[in-house]
């Protein structure tokens, strides 16, 4: 179970970081949020395309922070965290590496796209690994 306690905190604390700074910046930013969603300079997007990146993208970002929250309460009980590693490794998995090759055809460069598909997937399997391990054990 240790290392799928270290895998929730670690994991854990980076979506409570992603998700909260980019609620905030949603909230604080909302050309900015939005022109990060769009891949495009924020002058460049009209308040219409800004007002429907936040709607979308608002939900996004906070459920980060709230499965961020849970991992880190479950890291003290990894043993009943399985429902929640397999939710957070298959929407690494089956929902955001497809978002981010979408992405990519409408404006994300290669490299931002090879750099979110491989923390996807490290971030996915690891979990489903360890996870499998520790029943295992």
């Amino acid at each position: 179970m240790g290392a799928l306690k270290w895998w929730l905190r670690i994991v854990g604390v980076l979506y409570v970081l992603e998700g909260g700074l980019l609620t905030a910046r949603a909230l604080l930013d909302r050309a900015g949020f939005a022109a990060m969603w769009a891949s495009a300079e924020a002058s460049a997007l009209d308040e219409l395309a800004i007002r429907g990146a936040q709607i979308a993208g608002l939900p996004t970002v906070m459920t980060w922070a709230l499965l961020g929250v849970l991992m880190l309460v479950f890291s003290r009980m990894p043993e009943k965290a399985r429902v929640l590693v397999i939710t957070v490794a298959l929407w690494e998995l089956l929902v955001w590496i497809p978002s981010d090759i979408v992405g990519s055809l409408y404006g994300f460069t290669m490299p931002r796209t090879a750099t979110l598909v491989a923390i996807h997937v490290v971030i996915g399997v690891s979990g489903l690994l360890l996870m499998r391990r520790a029943a295992k054990a």
